[in-house]
């Protein structure tokens, strides 16, 4: 891994819809702390196949409009990561907390 590479602060996990659809190693759900952050899931087919799309979720503890765009597509599973981290950390900052 390279110094520079991106290293995740949330805990991710492999994304289990139901007891027929099994976890695969091309779909991840990020968590901070039982918060659902986002998800991040490699496209296998047409012309987005082999790109990863992100979409983060908007914390249910703070209300406000989250910042957008809130979804895209990254050349990598870490960079798309990195994505909805980011924007969850700005959700957090620029939302407000409910009381």
């Amino acid at each position: 891994m390279a110094d520079h590479e991106y290293q995740p602060k949330y805990k991710w996990h492999r994304t289990e819809l139901d007891e027929n659809d099994p976890p695969r190693e091309t779909d991840w759900m990020g968590t901070d702390g039982g918060l659902p952050i986002g998800r991040i899931r490699k496209e296998l087919h047409g012309p987005t196949k082999g790109k990863w799309h992100w979409a983060s979720w908007y914390p249910r503890t703070h209300k406000g409009t989250p910042p957008m765009p809130n979804s895209g597509y990254a050349d990598t599973a870490r960079l798309a990561t990195q994505k909805v981290e980011e924007r969850w950390e700005l959700c957090l900052r620029v939302m407000t907390p409910r009381n």
